[in-house]
């Protein structure tokens, strides 16, 4: 059930942009629903997809720390490099650290690099969709 309240967390986030979702703390009443190592990747998410956002390159639309591979979680830290980003109809592969606060509920550290923009022809195999 909290995967399903996550995945739905997600959707309605995907709706606005990153950086009005991290001033927006009618966000927090779902994150709170969540369980603690859930609700630390979802932040995580909404962090990585305020970073990867700039006017020059555009707004990040969606971000999954753990969309390639399973994060590894160790307290209120969440490190890998499976994440994909999507940006302007296109997926980015990344890999990151991302420390929380211990409510799980705001980011104090994030790191983020992409690796490279996923060819269309992995999408497929990678579970990302067009």
């Amino acid at each position: 059930m909290m995967r399903l309240d996550g995945l739905i967390l997600s959707a309605l986030i995907s709706t606005l942009p990153a950086a009005a979702i991290a001033a927006d703390s009618g966000v927090d009443p779902s994150l709170k629903r969540l369980d603690p190592q859930t609700r630390l990747v979802q932040v995580c998410d909404l962090a990585v997809m305020d970073e990867t956002s700039s006017r020059k390159d555009g707004i990040t639309e969606r971000a999954f720390i753990d969309a390639l591979h399973r994060a590894h979680i160790e307290g209120d830290t969440a490190q890998g490099d499976g994440g994909a980003f999507r940006r302007k109809g296109e997926w980015y592969e990344f890999s990151y650290s991302c420390t929380v606060t211990p409510d799980h509920m705001r980011t104090t550290e994030l790191t983020v690099e992409v690796k490279r923009r996923v060819p269309h022809a992995e999408w497929a195999a990678k579970d990302l969709y067009p």
